[in-house]
């Protein structure tokens, strides 16, 4: 069974798909029995969305303040 830490771990791996089967279906399961990590994982992938949907060349404090500002939009 994977922990916590585990779950913050993979996260990006799961994300991109670069899993088997089988630690999808162990990370997937952590998820159903974990809100925390549920929620991390959400929160997670929006980060990871909202960063990708960028303009290339932002200096990073702007992206980071874009990023901020999208996630308290989520809460």
């Amino acid at each position: 069974m994977l922990k916590c830490r585990d779950i913050a771990e993979q996260a990006s791996e799961y994300l991109e798909h670069e899993m088997t089967f089988s630690q999808r279906l162990q990370y997937r399961t952590h998820l159903f029995m974990c809100r925390h990590c549920r929620r991390f994982n959400r929160q997670f992938a929006a980060a990871v969305a909202m960063t990708r949907r960028l303009p290339q060349g932002e200096s990073s404090t702007t992206q980071i303040d874009a990023i901020k500002q999208r996630l308290e939009e989520l809460h």
